[in-house]
């Protein structure tokens, strides 16, 4: 079974972001980390592997070179290989344009099955795995919450929905996208972090996957951006005053009613 796997990486949550002076563009700290949701589509392709001795794991992103370090740990943990689709000449973060981008890597390497996160924790746009799913013309389930590999034919799927769950079943080749409660991603071993050292991840040039440049740089995109916005400022905390709880409760309703208009 040959099971492709698409990550991205984004900043750390914990990464300082800061709006530079043109108001259309990030200052971001350097700390980049595998997208969260992403970890989980690793880990169920592994556990998917170990059931299907024969299968093939590939991972890739799309992105600058330095996206090769969430690559290597997608190595560690597991995977067989890893590829870079390098958007340095490219510079583009439309969705659209991604989804084509990844789709037709995916039709030059063949598949039986895609995983990839439920969403990007920096866009959260959550539509680049259904868009792949529509460009290769295959089904998609969203969100799924357990993923069961029936043969190389057939799986069926849990995903959650408002006030309950929905249990699918789906022909292969399909795309499934991944979020907490899936599994638990494994900490990679060290034996795993050096072959991830090690590894020699090949770098493409998405022109080369048969797809015209005019048709995914910049001037393609659908989406500009105009400007980026801060978001409002917290107010300040205010303490209630009150010797008692009757008399602190009495300050906070007076509070409501003539500062906060709430009452």
């Amino acid at each position: 079974m040959n099971i492709i796997v698409f990550i991205k990486q984004v900043a750390d949550t914990e990464a300082r972001i800061l709006i530079k002076s043109d108001k259309k563009s990030l200052e971001i700290e350097n700390k980049y980390n595998m997208n969260f949701f992403d970890e989980f589509a690793v880990e169920e392709a592994i556990r998917i592997k170990e059931k299907f001795k024969d299968s093939l794991i590939t991972v890739c992103t799309y992105g600058t070179k330095k996206a090769i370090e969430a690559l290597r740990t997608a190595i560690a943990m597991g995977v067989d290989r890893a590829f870079l689709l390098d958007n340095t000449n490219l510079d583009n973060d439309d969705p659209l344009i991604i989804a084509k981008i990844l789709s037709s890597f995916a039709k030059k390497e063949g598949f039986d099955l895609i995983l990839c996160g439920r969403q990007a924790i920096d866009d959260e746009n959550a539509n680049v795995g259904a868009m792949v799913a529509e460009f290769l013309n295959i089904p998609h389930i969203s969100a799924i919450l357990k993923l069961e590999v029936i043969d190389d034919k057939k799986v069926k799927a849990e995903s959650e929905l408002e006030g309950g769950r929905e249990v699918i079943e789906a022909q292969l080749p399909a795309l499934f996208t991944t979020q907490k409660g899936l599994n638990e991603p494994r900490v990679p071993l060290i034996t795993g972090v050096m072959k991830a050292m090690k590894a020699v991840i090949p770098a493409i040039d998405p022109c080369s996957l048969g797809i015209v440049k005019e048709d995914i740089d910049t001037k393609a995109s659908k989406i500009t951006v105009l400007s980026y916005e801060p978001p409002q400022s917290r107010p300040p905390v205010k303490v209630i005053d009150g010797e008692t709880p009757e008399e602190k409760v009495k300050s906070l309703v007076k509070a409501l009613k003539e500062e906060a208009k709430a009452l």
